[in-house]
């Protein structure tokens, strides 16, 4: 018997939708086969290599209709039957007993694994990419060895990125037993969803159970998991949110590099990311820190995109992957034009190229530049004119090649317009709905648009040639109605067929189909498609929808701390506001640059001044106050990063504009906000405390809970400065869970305030409230957090604030491992954008570097740090350096004691005082007459310091604030021993014991900090 690879070749003719047979003689003929059948091979072949799964065949095939898997089994001894095929020596179609079919043959004419239309393959054969094929098998290899690898694969539209990369997942699935994961990029309207493409591959990985991609979302990557409602319930997503860490931007890209680690430890997994040149700000980031990071993982990183200046993404793409490839992470294979001896094999259907003429490879290499997109669309050009044949052994010319020359459309444009021309008027109107409803379609968003019902719609889908269109996937949609998809064979087609459309049917079809996704999906489900609805409903002319749906995806950016994404949004929302009517504008303007500046000021970026003072500028102009209040008070907290003056005229700007505001409670709200950060840029002021507690009262009484929970937070600041500690965890906690769970937009600026308030508020209250291991679990707990994130910035910042907590608990190496790196450095690597490091983390490290440095007796280091403190305190003023300046000059008085120098010790102790008495800070009241009264010992004056003491303990009277007070108990009982008074001394002795055993019995048991803090403060006592 002949072998049937040598007799004959059986091919897929997708426009008769039949099974052909070519024998070597030239022969052509049809092979019998069932329509279901043939449906059933066409699947296989369009999926080769995998192993289809007899749910997915049923599910694919005969949705909604309940059918026994054995009916499968009659199928594939059909299709055996006409392949000559044989079970136990399969060629096409290989069993898995109890679980499935998998393709291994080749049928010409079948498309590739993601059902995309292959040239080549297409043609019949792949030619031309020896060289890109084994570069990705040796980076499979590699990446097989637990050495992770990144290909970035370019080229211009057409030239085959996706055929090379489909036929190399062909080929790795039949030579090993990779996990791939897909995901695509799609061209949006104001920039794309962030992380769109990982959320697919991601939701791929979760439909095969074998991966275990489900538990390890939920082990590693919980931000990612609360985003996936396919795969868990909504009740699963908001306990997984609730681990996630507020405000770190990097959390998601850190979060996602381990769990695809995770996911490559036992096979290589391949992640294929395409169209990046559509790609978002967040997922290029995420491709770059997967790329860069040097653990062990059996990761292969495929992405393709069109290698084309641009600007915005596309360009921050192109320098990314030109830094990977410069610095070795990753490879670069630019896809080059098809040679002329490639397009010579590909007409030739073979290696004998000898069988077609030279005239005739020149001709078609110089119809198409050797573009293996252009040389399939024009092939089928010219044969649809009789002008080639296509035959047993390739493609052959009819007629003279300079006639054909004369006759085929010198675009590609062209070639695809002169097949419109002879479709009916229905086809023209499917292929109109389906290029404005986008690259995918399916027919119950576009059907209506195309002024028919679904099934005819579909049934014209089904009969175009998959050279234009192709099956891509099936959908469920919310009311689990499952669809099949289509999709353009290219994003080519759909341009030309868009951009032929007038203006006005356009702006209908994009109605027709936003308005018809709103009736799909409920508006609970829609938040996830919402650059696709605003996109619609722009291009409908129809810009408040528009708008409403682009502030949806900026709260989707925001969710992901995609902030160069949102921005992005914002950019498309300014410009479409611009077309609103001036009532609608003015106000659209003033919030989206309110929102601007929002993610700028909570990302610490210097263009967040701008923006504020353009927003001040545009509410004065149109007499909106309330909104010119905002903004001022956001330039006030841009401008106190470096200039503490400016900020204070803007906060006085605000408390007399807020005067003219007629509601009582935003009146209350602008003030209370402008009052308590004026309290922690100049001062401590006991007018402007009470009249932050005075409109919190009334806001308590009349406003609503979302407002109240503002006005706590705000509230809270005043409270961290007052001794009134205890209130400020329970206003911080009560108010941040308010604002998070809203349904209300946020400004960020203001839920990044309630984050910072938790993180640093809150654990600095448990320290004074003399919590010290609470305190410093806290904040452990956050750095931990900030360091999973990749968040090296914001976790460095808390360090700085631990330090201050540790030099109170004993620790001063402790101090020093937190405060010297920021100390020293006055810039960092920060999150984007680039923001040099705030001169307050610089200060506050400096005195607590100095007060640790003179713990450890070492006086010289810790004058240099006090001293270069208040060199920046007043070369340059900025926010809370007033409290800050009270540890500053209490660490100066015990430095200048130790070294000698009691005159200038005594005079800063009197200042110290002074500077004390200013604020409502019991703690330092208390700290400030103790460091006075050791300034007196010092000096030989026993008596004084008897009187500062008690003055000292008068600040403790009635608060707590054990911080202080054991060490005015250490300090009285020295100057009652100097003055000889005995029993006073061992009274002081014993009650500042049981103080500082108070503390310690916060500290773990064994941990070594606690025998630290005993040792120590136990010393100072006893001198």
């Amino acid at each position: 018997m002949t072998d049937l690879a040598e007799a004959s070749s059986f091919w897929i003719d997708r426009d008769n939708l039949s099974l052909r047979r070519s024998y070597a003689g030239g022969e052509d003929e049809r092979v019998k086969l069932a329509p279901k059948s043939f449906d059933v091979l066409r699947y296989l072949a369009e999926n080769p290599g995998r192993l289809v799964t007899h749910d997915e065949l049923l599910e694919a095939l005969w949705p909604g209709v309940h059918v026994q898997p054995e009916v499968l089994k009659s199928h594939i001894l059909a299709i055996r039957t006409a392949l000559g095929d044989s079970i136990s020596n399969p060629r096409f179609i290989e069993t898995e007993r109890g679980r499935g079919y998998r393709f291994i043959g080749t049928l010409r004419g079948s498309p590739s694994s993601a059902g995309q239309s292959d040239p080549a393959v297409d043609l019949g054969v792949f030619a031309g990419r020896a060289e890109p094929l084994r570069i990705l098998s040796t980076l499979l290899e590699r990446a097989a060895a637990g050495e992770r690898q990144a290909a970035f694969v370019s080229g211009e539209p057409g030239i085959g990125k996706t055929t090379l990369v489909q036929q190399f997942l062909t080929r790795a699935s039949t030579d090993g037993d990779p996990v791939v994961a897909q995901g695509h990029c799609v061209e949006n309207f104001a920039g794309a969803e962030p992380y769109y493409p990982i959320f697919e591959a991601l939701g791929e990985l979760c439909k095969d159970a074998g991966t275990g991609a489900v538990r390890a979302l939920e082990a590693l990557a919980p931000s990612w998991a609360a985003q996936m409602p396919a795969q868990f319930s909504a009740a699963r997503r908001m306990a997984l949110q609730q681990q996630a860490t507020p405000g770190a931007p990097s959390r998601m890209v850190r979060e996602a590099c381990s769990l695809f680690e995770a996911l490559a430890t036992e096979r290589p997994l391949i992640l294929v990311l395409e169209d990046l040149h559509w790609a978002d700000f967040a997922t290029i980031d995420l491709i770059s820190a997967l790329s860069r990071r040097r653990s062990c993982a059996k990761l292969l990183l495929i992405a393709t995109y069109r290698s084309e200046d641009s600007t915005g993404a596309q360009r921050a793409l192109r320098q990314m992957t030109q830094d990977l490839t410069l610095r070795r992470f990753g490879d670069g294979i630019e896809l080059a034009p098809l040679s002329t001896g490639a397009i010579a094999e590909i007409l030739a259907g073979g290696p004998d190229v000898e069988s077609v003429s030279p005239e005739f490879t020149r001709f078609i290499r110089a119809r198409t530049g050797g573009n293996p997109l252009f040389l399939r669309v024009a092939l089928e050009h010219l044969l649809q004119r009789g002008d080639v044949a296509r035959k047993a052994h390739g493609w052959r010319p009819l007629v003279p090649l300079d006639r054909s020359a004369g006759e085929t459309p010198p675009s590609l444009g062209r070639t695809i317009e002169v097949k419109l021309e002879g479709m009916t008027d229905a086809q023209r109107r499917v292929l109109e709905a389906a290029s404005v409803a986008g690259d995918s379609f399916d027919p119950a968003t576009a059907a209506r648009a195309a002024e028919m019902d679904e099934q005819a719609f579909e049934a014209i889908c089904e009969s175009f040639s998959s050279s234009t269109v192709h099956r891509d996937r099936l959908l469920a949609l919310p009311n689990n109605q499952l669809v099949c998809s289509y999709a353009f064979n290219h994003s080519i087609y759909r341009q030309v067929l868009y951009e032929r459309i007038g203006p006005l049917r356009r702006a209908w079809l994009h109605r027709a189909i936003g308005e018809r996704l709103e009736e799909i999906y409920p508006p609970d489900q829609r938040d996830e498609m919402a650059t696709r609805f605003a996109q619609h409903f722009a291009l409908a002319g129809d810009w408040s929808r528009a708008l409403d749906y682009l502030r949806s995806a900026l709260r989707i950016a925001n969710s992901r701390f995609a902030w160069r994404d949102a921005l992005a949004v914002l950019d498309q929302a300014f410009a479409l506001a611009a077309n609103l009517p001036d009532t609608a504008r003015i106000p659209a303007e003033i919030e989206f640059l309110e929102r601007r500046a929002g993610i700028q000021s909570a990302a610490h970026d210097p263009r967040a001044a701008d923006t504020y003072s353009e927003l001040a500028a545009k509410a004065g102009q149109f007499c909106d106050v309330e909104a010119q209040c905002r903004a001022l008070i956001g330039l006030a907290y841009a401008a106190s990063w470096h200039d503490l003056a400016q900020s204070l005229r803007f906060l006085d700007e605000v408390l007399a504009l807020c005067e003219t505001l007629d509601e009582p409670i935003q009146r209350d709200v602008t003030r209370m906000a402008a009052y308590a950060r004026r309290l922690w840029q100049s001062g401590w002021k006991r007018s402007d405390a009470r009249e932050c507690e005075l409109a919190l009262a009334r806001l308590e009484t009349s406003g609503d809970s979302l407002t109240v929970a503002r006005a706590k937070i705000s509230f809270s600041m005043v409270c961290m400065f007052s001794t009134r500690y205890r209130e400020v965890g329970t206003l911080v906690e009560g108010g941040f869970q308010l604002l998070r769970e809203s349904t209300q937009d946020m400004v960020e600026v203001e839920l990044a305030g309630a984050v910072w308030m938790r993180h640093i508020g809150v654990p600095w209250s448990l320290m004074a409230l003399g919590e010290l291991g609470p305190g410093l679990e806290r904040f452990a707990a956050t750095i931990a957090a900030f360091e999973k994130a990749d968040d090296p910035s914001a976790a460095s910042y808390i360090q700085v604030y631990r330090g201050a907590l540790l030099f109170h608990a004993m620790d001063f190496e402790g101090v020093l491992r937190d405060c010297v790196p920021a100390a020293a450095h006055c810039f960092e690597r920060p999150a984007a954008p680039a923001t040099p490091t705030l001169p307050i983390k610089r200060r506050i490290a400096l005195v607590h570097r100095g007060l640790a440095e003179a713990g450890l007796g070492n006086i010289a280091a810790a004058l240099d740090a006090l001293r270069a403190a208040e060199a920046e305190m007043a070369r340059q003023p900025v926010h809370l350096d007033w409290y800050w300046r009270l540890a500053l000059e209490w660490g100066m008085v015990g430095a200048l004691i130790a070294n000698g120098d009691h005159v200038a010790a005594h005079a800063r102790a009197e200042r110290l005082c002074d500077l004390a008495a200013q604020t409502d800070e019991r703690s330092w009241q208390a700290l400030a007459w103790e460091a006075r009264a050791r300034a007196a010992l010092a000096c030989g004056e026993a008596s004084e310091a008897i009187v500062h003491v008690a003055k000292a303990l008068a600040a403790c009277d009635g608060v707590t604030v054990p911080l202080a007070e054991w060490r005015v108990h250490a300090t009285g009982a020295m100057a009652h021993k100097a003055a000889g008074d005995h029993r006073q001394a061992r009274t002081h002795g014993r009650l500042g014991a049981a103080i500082r055993k108070r503390l310690a019995g916060t500290l773990p048991e064994r941990d070594p900090l606690r025998s630290k803090f005993e040792r120590r403060s136990g010393a100072l006592a006893a001198v």
